[in-house]
């Protein structure tokens, strides 16, 4: 029975573990789509911000309230984070999802509060070791799920629906063996003495802040496969499904780092549960600053290591950095959890509210930084790991001096936490043979290649939700050959940290090149039927170095028993910029042997009555032809809806060399994204 208990209170932290990250996840997806798009429009949004508010006002007095006997507070709240994920599921209306979405954050932390009372309470209901190994068992539920369907957001996919209705069952089958309230009173009652009895110092509200600092950076790089492959030789520059690459690993690039995490996270957590736990006090405190001091060193030599293109010495560099990080994060919170008492529950009240407050200055923070200095995600991060470095050295340096109590209790390796651990590996395993196993790219069967150009506005339609499976399905029903995407992200804060480039990839069955423009997390992509030859990024200039930085993919296909060149770009918003990208990737195409089998294509951000499009065609050598106009008397709109969706600019084109004949051409709009696709087959 002492098994099951176990088995129960792991199982329960792991899914709960797991849907707080997915949540979190949600959350800034649902920030970015339905808050920062319609930020214009402030007023509009207040009323969903109030209602939001109210109901974590009701739900936070509710949990604290006397009124309500402790017996009933675990147990529904895990049936409110069961109902809010169900209903998660289905509702489609943006400004609910948000809301759920924040509610599912929220009631977790109070869950995990409540956990740390019951820990303080009594060994006998959950041990430490428990709960840290419910927490790596949530990562890996995370993994499994990125490395099946490469999401980490909500998703119509059968491989997500599935199994979160059977954690829904679990939750509520070990919901009712371990809190139904009746036993859980008897609980509490013999209990309540012990809470009072410790000579630890009591967890102080500057430890929430450090929290909410590690929290950010730990989710945006160190427990973020996503954003860590963006830098890496394995990663979608030079991917495995381009014939002669560099990357032997199977599947998509990121796999290797949600192994490295994963495998770390679990040797962190035995070689601190079995050996440095064991230790002397003051040893202990020298590890613990030490592995502190060795990430923030890491971190900060990264600048100058890690953003060099895809080097070998960059990748060795990451996993070294990756490996000591997770140790890090690991060892502190372990520190925290042995060294400090989490016996006030007034205490945990607020220090949610400052983890909270914490994150949201620091993503801010993040937002700002990115998108109004364009500046690399590396650096920025740097100002963000060192201040959560710093904070924690500072805080706990006067501490680390004198003589804390370590808390006694037993930190043997339970035989429930060894098997769901071998379990994990075992379905992380099997999920990385299903993604390999569903590559399977097929040669072009129709004699003329179809192109398509979109800017998905990173999976964001114009009725401000985030979806990406109706996007594939848009590109399914059009059938492109040749696919070229603007405002595409990989493993961006903003979008879910989700490698879009690697979604459609997968979803597609296509081969596909990503070409970043001002950080490697942000940029075009090509994906195509036919093997990439070969494929680069070409940077474009800007007028201003306050602009947004711009690129250019060109890559080459055999089609046809012939060689054709590609080029996806998308061009600046500013008219000064244009005046000069346009001309400058003239010049690129120039240098091609011949003016034949030339597609230029993307979101050029100018009308047909513009200079710049006049620029197009005023060479000499080059005469290009614009594919709709060739085909169509129509304006071809493709962007600027009205509140009906009805496009009102033509800014998206698909240029051609004139030995190239388009045969049928067509703007095709939907939900999906706030611009219309361009689709050309010749």
């Amino acid at each position: 029975m002492y098994n099951y208990k176990n088995i129960s209170v792991i199982s329960i932290l792991g899914i709960v573990a797991f849907l707080f990250i997915e949540s979190f996840y949600n959350v800034f997806v649902d920030i970015n789509a339905y808050i920062f798009m319609n930020f214009s429009e402030f007023l509009t949004l207040i009323p969903t911000l109030l209602v939001l508010v109210f109901i974590l006002i009701v739900e936070f007095f509710f949990f604290i309230s006397r009124k309500i006997k402790k017996k009933y507070k675990p147990y529904i709240l895990i049936y409110i984070i069961t109902g809010i994920r169900i209903c998660s599921q289905f509702i489609i209306i943006p400004s609910i999802i948000f809301m759920l979405n924040f509610l599912m954050l929220f009631s977790i932390l109070i869950f995990f509060m409540g956990f740390l009372l019951l820990m303080e309470m009594s060994e006998s209901y959950i041990t430490f070791p428990q709960l840290m190994g419910g927490l790596i068992i949530g990562l890996g539920i995370q993994f499994i799920f990125l490395t099946i369907n490469i999401s980490s957001s909500l998703t119509s996919d059968v491989s997500k629906i599935i199994p979160i209705f059977v954690f829904v069952g679990l939750l509520i089958l070990f919901n009712n063996y371990i809190f139904l309230p009746n036993d859980f009173e008897k609980f509490i009652s013999s209990r309540n003495e012990n809470i009072k009895d410790t000579n630890r110092k009591s967890i102080s509200l500057f430890h929430f802040i450090i929290l909410g600092v590690l929290f950010i950076f730990s989710m945006m790089w160190i427990f973020n496969p996503m954003a860590l492959s963006a830098y890496d030789i394995i990663n979608l520059s030079i991917n495995g499904l381009i014939p002669n690459s560099l990357n032997v690993w199977p599947s998509y690039g990121f796999t290797y780092y949600i192994f490295l995490i994963f495998l770390s996270a679990i040797l962190s957590y035995i070689v601190t549960m079995k050996f440095i736990l064991t230790l002397n006090q003051n040893i202990i405190k020298i590890i613990f600053i030490s592995s502190i001091g060795a990430t923030a060193l890491l971190t900060g030599l990264g600048i100058f290591i890690i953003e060099n293109d895809f080097s070998i010495l960059s990748s060795i560099y990451m996993s070294l950095m990756t490996v000591i990080g997770v140790f890090s994060i690991v060892l502190y919170i372990s520190y925290l959890f042995l060294f400090y008492s989490f016996n006030s529950p007034k205490t945990l009240l607020k220090g949610i509210f400052i983890f909270f407050l914490t994150s949201f200055f620091f993503i801010i923070l993040h937002v700002e930084i990115l998108w109004s200095e364009y500046m690399s995600l590396i650096s920025h991060l740097i100002i963000q790991i060192m201040t959560g470095l710093a904070l924690i050295i500072l805080y706990e340096i006067n501490n680390l001096k004198s003589s804390l109590t370590l808390k006694e209790h037993s930190i043997h390796l339970s035989k429930p936490i060894v098997i769901s651990f071998i379990g994990i590996f075992i379905i992380y395993g099997i999920s990385i043979g299903i993604v390999v196993n569903a590559h399977k790219l097929v040669s072009v069967q129709k004699p003329n290649p179809t192109f398509m150009i979109w800017n998905i506005h990173n999976a964001i339609g114009d009725d401000e939700i985030f979806n990406l499976d109706r996007l594939v399905q848009d590109i399914k029903e059009n059938d492109p050959d040749i696919l070229g995407l603007n405002e595409v992200d990989l493993g961006a804060l903003k979008t879910s940290f989700i490698d879009l480039p690697s979604y459609f990839a997968h979803k597609l069955n296509m081969y596909y090149f990503y070409g970043y423009t001002f950080y490697k997390h942000y940029g075009n992509v090509i994906l195509s039927k036919y093997p990439i030859l070969e494929a680069e990024i070409i940077p474009l200039p800007i007028t201003d170095q306050s602009n947004e930085p711009r690129s250019l993919i060109k890559a080459k296909f055999q089609i046809n028993s012939s060689i054709w060149t590609v080029y996806v770009t998308h061009l600046s918003t500013s008219s000064d910029d244009r005046l000069i990208q346009v001309p400058y990737i003239i010049n690129e195409i120039q240098k091609e042997i011949s003016f034949e089998n030339i597609i230029w294509m993307g979101d050029f951000n100018l009308e047909p009555s513009s200079t710049e499009y006049s620029l197009i065609n005023s060479t000499s050598t080059l005469n290009f032809t614009d594919s709709y106009r060739f085909l169509n008397s129509d304006p071809g709109y493709t962007s600027h809806f009205d509140e009906n969706h009805i496009p009102r600019k033509r800014i998206d084109y698909i240029l051609c060399s004139p030995d190239l004949i388009p045969q049928i051409s067509e703007v095709y709009c939907s939900i999906s994204s706030d611009h219309c696709a361009v689709i050309t087959q010749f």
